[in-house]
C-alpha cells in the first residue's frame, strides 16, 4: 500500500479555494428492478471529463465501472450492455459484505459487538472464546498468521474449523493483522445469533429488501458448507453499487433502517489499531495505514489517499476489486477487473487516477482537501515478516489440506448485555436512566440470564441486576453531588454505563458512552 503522491501538489492548489462539499443536482430514490439514470449536466457533472475517467477506469483493466451520484447512475463504461448481467468475484470485498451482514442482525438486536466468540461458538476453546465480534471486525483476533494458510481457497476443508485451531499468539484488540478465517468465524457467529445459516439470513433480512434477488448472486462456501465470508460473493456490477448506496445513505432503504446509524458509524471510522480500517472497510480517516502483509506488513504515517476527502470509504478486493463511496460528494464508485501491474491487492496509482478523474468532473461544488490526519497509534512495519516467513512453516500451511481437531470447549460464556440511555435528561435528583436489554437466544453452556454489577460514571453506587433472555430493565442511577453540580454548571456531561454479565468465564463486559442533558 503506496500513498498516492502522484498529481497531489497540482491538485492540491487547485483544491485550496475550495468552499465546501459538492452535492448532487438532482437525486434518485433507492433503485427498483433498474437504477434511475440522470445525465452528467443533471448530476453536477461534467459529461467530457467524467467519460474522460470512465474510459481511464477501462484503459486500466476496469472489467466494469460505474458512476452514481444522489442515488442516480450517470455514468457507465462503455461495455456495460455486455457486463451488465455478468456476476464479478468479489475478492476480499466480501469482507465487507460479512460487515453488512453482522450490521444486519446488529441493528435486528441479535448480535453485539462485545459478544464473545464462545457465546454464540460454544465449541470454542478458552482462548478463542474469549475473542469478541468487535475483534473480529477490526481484524485485530489475535490469531497467528501463516499466509499460505490464510490465503489458501483451494484445499481448506472447513474454514471454521481454521479459525478454531489457529493459535492466539497477541492479546485480541490490540495489534491489526489483516486475514481470511477470522472472517468467516464471524460470518458464522452471525448465524447462529439468528438461529439460520448466515447465506438464508443475509438473502432475507439485506439482499430482497436491495432487491438483489437469490438467483442473481451468490456467495461461495468451503466444503464444509460455510459461507466463505472473506471472499467469494459473485455479483452484478450494479448490484454492487446497491451496497454501496446503502452504505451511502446512512443504512436506510426505501424508509426501513437496515443498518444501525451506530453501525454506520463505527463500520466507516478508524479503529484504535489502524486509521484506515473500521469494521472490514478500508477507510481514509486517520493514521497510520496498516495494510495487508504480503512481503512486510506495511505501514503507511499519513492517510492513504492524502488528497482525497477523508470520509470516503471502500470495499476493497483482490487486483482491484472496488467499491467506493464519498459520502460528502454523494458519490458511489464500483469497478471491478484485473490490477494492471498484477499487483496482489487494490491501491496502485491507476485507483488514485480514476477517484481525481471521477472528482475533477463535479461542477456543481468543490472538494477540498481533508485537514491533517489524526492519528490512533504507532504502528512499526517488520520488514521481515510476510509470505517469505510464511514459507519456512510447513507445519502451518500443511492444515490448509490436514486440519487439526478442536481442542476441548472452554467455559460457557454469556451473552453480552445492551445498554443505552433512557433518557437525555436528569432532573434535579439527579436520577439517570440506562435500558438493559438481555439477548434472547442464549447457546453456550452457563447460566443463561443477564446477570451481575452494572456502574455509571460519577453514580453513587453500583447495581445489582438480573434481566431474562429476551427481556428489558431500566437501571437508575443517582448521581453523586459534585456530579450534579458540574451537570448543572457545564449544562451536559458524557457518561459511560459499563455491566458485566456473570458466566463460567471471566464474564462479558458491555459498555455505551452518552451525553446527559440538564433539565
Amino acid at each position: 500500500m503506496r500513498r498516492r503522491l502522484a498529481g497531489a501538489v497540482a491538485a492540491v492548489a487547485c483544491l485550496c479555494a475550495a468552499a465546501g462539499p459538492a452535492h448532487a443536482a438532482k437525486t434518485c430514490a433507492e433503485p427498483a428492478e433498474n437504477w434511475e439514470r440522470a445525465t452528467p449536466a443533471e448530476a453536477g457533472m461534467d459529461a467530457a471529463k467524467l467519460q474522460g475517467a470512465m474510459d481511464y477506469g477501462s484503459a486500466n483493466l476496469g472489467f466494469a465501472v460505474r458512476v452514481y451520484r444522489g442515488g442516480c447512475l450517470v455514468a457507465e463504461d462503455r461495455l456495460a450492455a455486455i457486463n451488465r448481467n455478468q456476476r464479478f468475484e468479489s475478492y476480499s470485498m466480501a469482507k465487507s459484505v460479512t460487515a453488512m451482514l453482522f450490521g444486519r442482525a446488529m441493528t435486528a438486536k441479535l448480535i453485539s459487538p462485545e459478544d464473545p466468540v464462545g457465546a454464540l461458538v460454544p465449541e470454542a476453546d478458552g482462548a478463542h472464546g474469549a475473542i469478541t465480534m468487535r475483534h473480529l471486525l477490526t481484524m485485530t483476533s489475535g490469531l497467528r498468521w501463516n499466509g499460505f494458510r490464510d490465503y489458501n481457497v483451494f484445499t481448506m476443508p472447513d474454514r471454521l474449523r481454521d479459525a478454531l485451531t489457529l493459535e492466539v499468539v497477541r492479546e485480541p484488540g490490540t495489534y491489526f493483522e489483516y486475514a481470511q478465517s477470522a472472517v468467516a468465524l464471524l460470518a458464522e457467529a452471525v448465524g447462529r445469533s439468528a438461529g439460520e445459516d448466515a447465506g438464508a439470513f443475509v438473502q432475507r433480512e439485506l439482499m430482497d429488501p436491495l432487491g438483489i434477488p437469490a438467483g442473481s448472486w451468490e456467495w461461495k462456501r468451503d466444503p464444509a458448507g460455510h459461507i466463505q465470508g472473506f471472499f467469494g460473493v459473485n455479483m452484478r456490477p450494479d448490484d454492487f453499487g446497491r451496497l454501496g448506496e446503502l452504505m451511502r445513505r446512512g443504512g436506510v432503504w426505501r424508509g426501513r433502517r437496515l443498518l444501525s446509524s451506530r453501525f454506520v458509524r463505527e463500520a466507516t471510522g478508524a479503529t484504535p489499531t489502524n486509521g484506515c480500517y473500521g469494521w472490514l472497510i478500508w477507510v481514509n480517516a486517520a493514521a497510520p495505514c496498516v495494510g495487508p502483509t504480503i512481503q512486510e506488513r506495511p505501514v503507511e504515517q499519513g492517510r492513504d489517499f492524502p488528497d482525497l476527502p477523508a470520509d470516503m470509504y471502500k470495499f476493497a478486493g483482490l487486483f482491484g476489486q472496488l467499491v467506493t463511496v464519498f459520502p460528502s460528494q454523494e458519490l458511489v464508485i464500483v469497478r471491478t477487473g484485473q490490477d494492471p501491474s498484477l499487483a496482489f491487492a487494490g491501491g496502485a496509482d491507476w485507483e488514485h487516477g480514476l477517484y481525481r478523474r471521477v472528482l475533477d468532473s463535479i461542477v456543481d461544488g468543490t472538494v477540498p482537501p481533508p485537514p491533517e490526519p489524526p492519528r490512533v497509534n504507532d504502528e512499526r512495519t517488520n520488514p521481515d515478516y510476510g509470505f517469505q516467513t510464511s514459507l519456512r512453516e510447513p507445519d502451518q500451511y500443511s492444515k490448509g489440506v490436514v486440519q487439526d481437531p478442536l481442542p476441548p470447549a472452554g467455559p460457557g460464556r454469556a451473552r453480552a448485555a445492551r445498554l443505552a440511555p433512557g433518557r437525555k435528561s436528569t432532573g434535579r435528583r439527579g436520577i439517570v436512566v440506562v435500558r438493559m436489554a438481555c439477548p434472547a437466544r442464549w447457546l453456550s453452556e452457563t447460566e443463561h440470564v443477564c446477570a451481575g454489577r452494572a456502574r455509571l460514571t460519577g453514580a453513587r453506587r453500583a447495581l445489582r441486576y438480573s434481566v431474562a433472555p429476551g427481556e428489558r430493565k431500566a437501571l437508575r442511577f443517582r448521581l453523586k453531588r459534585r456530579k450534579l453540580r458540574a451537570l448543572r454548571r457545564a449544562g451536559s456531561l458524557t457518561l459511560t454505563a459499563r455491566a458485566r454479565n456473570r458466566d463460567r468465564a471471566t464474564g462479558t463486559p458491555s459498555w455505551t458512552t452518552f451525553t446527559i442533558a440538564r433539565r
